[in-house]
C-alpha cells in the first residue's frame, strides 16, 4: 500500500485568523482559548461567534459562522457535541478548512458514533483539516497560535521541543513536572480522536520547523503506522530526534495462535520494531519520557559523543553501587578508566579511595571541593568516556543542607565550561529541584535529570541515537495470489511457495497412499520424514502425524501406521495425503523465522532459535516487513542465535549469510500476501558456513482463518 502524503496542518498551526465559536464572558473552554491566545501574543485576527454579545474578552463578535470575515483559517468549535457538527458544516460551506473540535461525544464510548461518522463525512467532502475532537488543541509557541483549551503551565519556557500527544491531560505530567529545569517548548499539540490530522502529520510538520529540534510523541494507538514511520524518518533526515512513549501496545499475533511466532513475539515487539526501523527512540514511562526530552533538548546542536561510555561520579559509595546496578540493568556502558585517568585519580584522591566507574570521590570532597573538580577533569580526559554524569543524592536538600549541594552544582558548572564532553547532573531520586542549583547549572549548560533510572535511560538514548538511523522507506512489494484454496497453507503448498520465493526447501513429494509413499522414499533416496497433509491439523506431531528417519523399505508400513494414528487423534480432519520429505544431513542449527500481523503495524518478522528453544528463551524482537539485511542481522544478534551461529563452545561456524538471505526472501513473501495473519518457517536448518540453509516446514495463515482461531 502506497503511503498517503502528509496533511498540511498549516491552517491549525499557523492560521492567519481564528474564530472561536462558543466563547462566553462567563468563562468556558472557548473563553480559555481566547485567554491563551492573548497570553501568547497571537498577532492574527481573532473573532468570536456569539449572537448575544457585542464583544467577548475584548474580541469582536459576529452572530453566525456564515458572517465571519475573510482571512479566517481556523474555527475553534467550543460548543456541545450536539451542535458541533452543524458548526463544522457551516465553516466548511464558508470555505474554512481548519477546524478544532474541543469537546467529546463523537464515539469515544458507546454513544455519539453517528456524530463521529457525520464529522468524518464532512472532513472527506470538504477536505477539512481537523484537530480533535476530544482534545485541548494546538499551541505553537513561536507563532503565538494558542488555539488551546487546556491550562498551560506558567511560566512556559519557549524552546526546541514539540510535544505531540494523543492525550491532553498527560501534557501536564510532562510540562508541569519539568518546571524550572529548562524544558523549553516550541509546541504542544493534542490530537484527540484524530478524525483528520494524526500524530504523523504533526510530526512531519515539526520535522520541517526551524525552531524544533526534538519531537516528543505520546500515542495510545496508531491509525497510520506507515505514515508515522515515514514522518519519523523525515525528522531523522532533518537531524531531529523523535522520542516516543506508547500506551496500550497490542498483543502481537494474538489472532494468530496457530503459529509459534505469536508466542515468542513480545506484546510490544511490533511497535518497537516499527520505531527502530524508523530511527525513533522509544521510552517506557512518563519519567523517562520527560528526562529524555530534557536531555536531548539541552544537548541539541552538540556533536555526537566521541565514545559510548558513561563516566559516573558521586560522593556516596551507596549511590555508586546503585548507579552501577542500574546501568547494568539498562545496558549503559560504564568502562573501566584507562591508565592515564586512573593515575590522575589515584594522585588526586585520598589514599583510601578506590578507582572504579562509578567513582566514589569519597566524603572528603565535602571538605575539599577541589577533589571533585580534579576528578571531573580526569574522567573527562578518558577517551572511553563520552559523557560524564554526577549522581547527587537529592535535587532539593533539607534545611541547612542547601549550600552543600549548591556547591557541588557550582563545581559541575565550572567543569562544564572547559569540558568538550557533556556533563550531566542526575539526582538519585525524583522530586523538586533547588532553584539555586537550577540557576547555576542552566547558565553553564549542565542538564539536570531527576531519578537515576530515567536519567541513565535518557543517557543511553542520547548516546545511541546517532547510530539509530533507521532504514530508508522500502519500495512496495507487488501482491501475489494466496498459494492455497484454503485460508491455511501448509505442507506441499507452503513449501512450493517458499521455493518460488527463492528459499531452499528440503526435497519432497506429496502422495496419497502408503504404496506411493514407499516409491517416493525410494526416489528421494535415503531416510525420509513422513508428515500428514491436512488443512485441519496445524500441529502434526501432537496428532501422531509425523514419522522421522524412515527408510524406503519401511515407508509403506510407517505411512499406514501414521494414517491410523491421525484417524484416532483427529477423526474429523480432512486428510489430503502424506508429505514425504528428504531428511537433511550434516551439522545444523535449528531456527525459526516467523511473521505475525499486528493490528497497528502490520506484518512483522522475527528470527529466533528453533525447536524447543523458541519459546524457552522468551520474547524476541521484530521488524516490519520487508526487512533490510541490517535489520535481519540485528534480529539474529538479539537472541542467543547469533552466538550459536558463530560456533558456540567449539561448534562449527554456521552459514549466517544464508540465513539472512532466507529471512529477506521470506519477508518479501510475507509482504506480498494480502490478508496475511501469520507465517512461519520452522524449522529452518542452517548448515556450516558455505552449506546454506534448508527450510523443512512452513505455515501460512490468512486473516479470515486467524480471526476465528
Amino acid at each position: 500500500m502506497a503511503i498517503t502524503p502528509f496533511r498540511d496542518v498549516g491552517p491549525l498551526v499557523a492560521p492567519r485568523g481564528i474564530a472561536v465559536v462558543g466563547a462566553s464572558p462567563r468563562g468556558n473552554r472557548g473563553s480559555r482559548v481566547l485567554e491563551n491566545l492573548a497570553r501568547f501574543g497571537y498577532a492574527g485576527q481573532v473573532v468570536v461567534v456569539n449572537p448575544g454579545h457585542a464583544e467577548v474578552l475584548g474580541c469582536p463578535t459576529v452572530p453566525t459562522v456564515r458572517d465571519l470575515p475573510d482571512g479566517i483559517d481556523l474555527v475553534v468549535v467550543a460548543v456541545a457535541a450536539e451542535r458541533a457538527v452543524d458548526v463544522v458544516r457551516d465553516a466548511a460551506e464558508r470555505g474554512i478548512r481548519g477546524i478544532l473540535v474541543i469537546g467529546s461525544g463523537f464515539g469515544e464510548g458507546e454513544n455519539g458514533r453517528e456524530r463521529g461518522a457525520a464529522l468524518a463525512e464532512l472532513v472527506a467532502k470538504h477536505d477539512l483539516v481537523v484537530c480533535g475532537p476530544n482534545c485541548y488543541g494546538v499551541l505553537d509557541v513561536a507563532g503565538g497560535t494558542a488555539a488551546y483549551s487546556g491550562r498551560i503551565v506558567d511560566p512556559l519556557e519557549p524552546g526546541n521541543v514539540a510535544l505531540v500527544m494523543q492525550s491532553g491531560a498527560l501534557t501536564h505530567a510532562v510540562t508541569d513536572s519539568a518546571l524550572g529545569r529548562g524544558l523549553g517548548l516550541s509546541a504542544i499539540v493534542t490530537t484527540g480522536n484524530e478524525v483528520s490530522a494524526t500524530v504523523s502529520d504533526y510530526v512531519a510538520w515539526y520535522a520541517e520547523d526551524e525552531i524544533t529540534e526534538v519531537i516528543g510523541v505520546f500515542v495510545e494507538g496508531l491509525r497510520d503506522a506507515d505514515r508515522f514511520a515515514a514522518a519519523c524518518r523525515l525528522a531523522r533526515e532533518r537531524g531531529k530526534a523523535v522520542v516516543v512513549l506508547a500506551a496500550g501496545r497490542s498483543e502481537t499475533g494474538r489472532r494468530a495462535a496457530m503459529a509459534h511466532t505469536g508466542a515468542i513475539a513480545g506484546a510490544a515487539a511490533a511497535l518497537d520494531g516499527l520505531l527502530a526501523s524508523a530511527g525513533a527512540t522509544r521510552v517506557d514511562d512518563l519519567d523517562e519520557f520527560r528526562e529524555t526530552l530534557l536531555l536531548f533538548s539541552a544537548l541539541a546542536g552538540r556533536p555526537a559523543a566521541t565514545a559510548a561510555g558513561v563516566g559516573a561520579l558521586s560522593i556516596s559509595g551507596g549511590a555508586c553501587g546503585l548507579t552501577a546496578d542500574m546501568a547494568d540493568d539498562l545496558g549503559v556502558e560504564l568502562p573501566a578508566f584507562g591508565p592515564e585517568a586512573a593515575h590522575a585519580l589515584l594522585t588526586g584522591l585520598p589514599d583510601f579511595a578506590v578507582v572504579n566507574n562509578p567513582l566514589d570521590v569519597t566524603g572528603a570532597a565535602a571538605e575539599d571541593p577541589a577533589l571533585l573538580a580534579g576528578a571531573l577533569r580526569a574522567v573527562a580526559d578518558d577517551p572511553a568516556v563520552g559523557v560524564i554524569v554526577f549522581a547527587m543524592n537529592v535535587g532539593l536538600a533539607g534545611p541547612g543542607q542547601e549550600e552543600f549541594y549548591r556547591g557541588q552544582a557550582r563545581i559541575l558548572a565550572e567543569a562544564a565550561r572547559t569540558s568538550a564532553k557533556p556533563i550531566v547532573l542526575a539526582a538519585m531520586t525524583g522530586g523538586a529541584l533547588d532553584p539555586g542549583i537550577a540557576e547555576v547549572t542552566r547558565a553553564a549548560g549542565v542538564p539536570v535529570l531527576l531519578g537515576i533510572r530515567p536519567a541513565l535511560s535518557a543517557l543511553r538514548s542520547w548516546l545511541t541515537w546517532p547510530a539509530r538511523a533507521g532504514r530508508p522507506s522500502t519500495p512496495r512489494v507487488p501482491d501475489q495470489d494466496w498459494p492455497s484454496p484454503a485460508p491455511v497453507a501448509a505442507g506441499a503448498e507452503a513449501l512450493a511457495a517458499l521455493a518460488a520465493a527463492g528459499i531452499p526447501v528440503a526435497p519432497f513429494r506429496l502422495v496419497t497412499t502408503p504404496e506411493e509413499a514407499a516409491v517416493a522414499a525410494a526416489e528421494l533416496g535415503g531416510p525420509v520424514v513422513l508428515k500428514i497433509e491436512s488443512p485441519d491439523i496445524a500441529h502434526k506431531t501432537e496428532a501422531g502425524g509425523v514419522r522421522l528417519g524412515v527408510q524406503p523399505a519401511a515407508a509403506a508400513a510407517e505411512a499406514e501406521a501414521l494414517l491410523a494414528a491421525v484417524a484416532r487423534a483427529e477423526p474429523d480432519a480432512c486428510v489430503d495425503g502424506i508429505l514425504v520429505q528428504a531428511m537433511v544431513a550434516g551439522e545444523r542449527v535449528e531456527c525459526l523465522i516467523g511473521v505475525t500481523t499486528d493490528p497497528q503495524v502490520g506484518p512483522c518478522l522475527s528470527i529466533a532459535p528453533g525447536g524447543v528453544l523458541a519459546e524457552l528463551l522468551g520474547p524476541v524482537a521484530s521488524r516490519p516487513v520487508p526487512v533490510s539485511a541490517a535489520e535481519a542481522e540485528e534480529l539474529i544478534d538479539g537472541t542467543a542465535l547469533g552466538a550459536l551461529l558463530a560456533g558456540y563452545r567449539g561448534a562449527p561456524v554456521m552459514d549466517r549469510q544464508a540465513l539472512v538471505d532466507a529471512a529477506l526472501s521470506f519477508s518479501r513473501l510475507a509482504a506480498a500476501l494480502p490478508g496475511l495473519a501469520a507465517a512461519e518457517m520452522n524449522p529452518v536448518l542452517v548448515g556450516e558456513r558455505g552449506a546454506g540453509v534448508v527450510a523443512v516446514d512452513c505455515l501460512l495463515i490468512r486473516e479470515d482463518d486467524a480471526a476465528g482461531a
